[in-house]
């Protein structure tokens, strides 16, 4: 069981059924006498199986992720498939992909409703209400997605993330690996390239940064990149190399094959949770707890493992394609990209001073972690 294309203005950024078969009469020998037959035993009947036993807990689970990709596949459905199988069938997992649940943007606030009870989403589909884990989406934060999730995790363990997801029960949260660009045609090559291109962006955090360098970001939900770029309306994506030659674009075909270059940008990326509605949670028993819990311990760092790895693989095949034209920068073009997108950071540090966040704590408490994961991996 197994909203429009949104313009941000720099200011606007930040803010079973069994069937038992009778038993077949095995055929007497031909030499047997009818007497014999009459004498001889009845076969056993078969007792019918026991009826399939009812899930005491159902849990719908909605992702922003799209079957036959690999964070569905090998994450989020194995995660679902062991709770179940652990439970021996008390808890049933009613997962389904991008749209089983609507839209990309409804799912977090539908968890904290109770109208389902999971959700696999992305913070940056609700501008201002995770300022803290914005922390993770700023520029050159992290260069790989492991670290970066080490890092959000201790955060959140450390209780640096404040309240904001005091209305759901954590399982997971994690950060994806730097974006590359991907462009409709235009070879972004120097910080100047970028001015005036309309660029997709998963958040407001990475769209403030992205409009430093004169781009003009735009929120588009997964579900309707393919169809913005048709229209003409998109001249460019910030995505994981994996992730754009899986998704589905327009028309049925992949996002991929309405882009033609790709930037090894690794600017920044968004934030992602698997979280639960507080309540049902609440109202679990114990061991039904201790299960899920299990399970989710490493949801986050597998996601992490999985995902890290995967792009790797795609990237190098994606850069040899001859369909893309694959830009690398030099590390003097992103020097500069790093000091022309700077003022975000400090632009980020002063709104979460007017929230009462100590930024400038939050920030360096994720870089010292940032570090300390990136050493221990090596």
């Amino acid at each position: 069981m197994l909203a429009h294309a949104r313009r941000f203005s720099p200011l606007a950024l930040l803010s079973a059924l069994f069937v038992t078969a009778a038993p077949a009469q095995t055929p007497a020998p031909a030499e047997a006498s009818a007497d014999n037959q009459a004498r001889a035993p009845a076969p056993a009947e078969t007792p019918a199986p026991a009826a399939a036993r009812a899930p005491d807990i159902v849990l719908r689970f909605g992702s922003i992720n799209t079957e036959g990709t690999l964070a569905y596949d090998q994450v989020l459905v194995p995660f679902a498939r062991a709770i179940e199988e652990e439970s021996k069938g008390r808890i049933a997992v009613e997962l389904k992909p991008l749209g089983g649940y609507g839209k990309p943007t409804e799912l977090f606030p539908q968890v904290e409703k109770g109208a389902i009870e999971i959700a696999s989403t992305v913070q940056g589909y609700h501008p201002g209400r995770f300022p803290h884990s914005s922390v993770m989406e700023l520029p050159f934060m992290y260069d790989n997605c492991i670290a970066g999730t080490s890092a959000m995790m201790s955060l959140y363990k450390e209780g640096l993330l404040g309240k904001e997801y005091a209305s759901v029960k954590v399982l997971a949260l994690y950060v994806l690996p730097p974006y590359a660009i991907f462009t409709t045609g235009k070879k972004v090559q120097t910080v100047r390239d970028f001015r005036g291109l309309r660029i997709r962006t998963p958040s407001t955090t990475v769209g403030v940064a992205l409009s430093k360098l004169g781009a003009i970001p735009l929120g588009i939900p997964l579900n309707m990149m393919g169809d913005t770029i048709a229209s003409g309306h998109l001249d460019a994506i910030g995505y994981g190399w994996d992730s754009v030659s899986t998704a589905r674009g327009t028309g049925g075909k992949l996002l991929l094959d309405q882009l033609s270059v790709a930037v090894d940008a690794r600017l920044a990326a968004p934030a992602l949770m698997v979280v639960m509605n507080r309540a049902k949670w609440d109202a679990l028993p114990a061991d039904l707890k201790t299960i899920i819990d299990k399970h989710s311990a490493d949801l986050a760092m597998a996601s992490a493992r999985m995902r890290e790895g995967q792009e790797q693989v795609t990237k190098k095949k994606l850069q040899a394609d001859p369909r893309i034209t694959a830009i690398a920068f030099t590390d003097e073009q992103r020097a500069e990209i790093q000091r022309v997108t700077a003022p975000s950071i400090q632009e980020w540090k002063a709104s979460m001073a007017k929230l009462g966040i100590d930024g400038e704590r939050l920030y360096a408490r994720a870089r010292e972690l940032i570090q300390q994961y990136k050493v221990a991996a090596k």
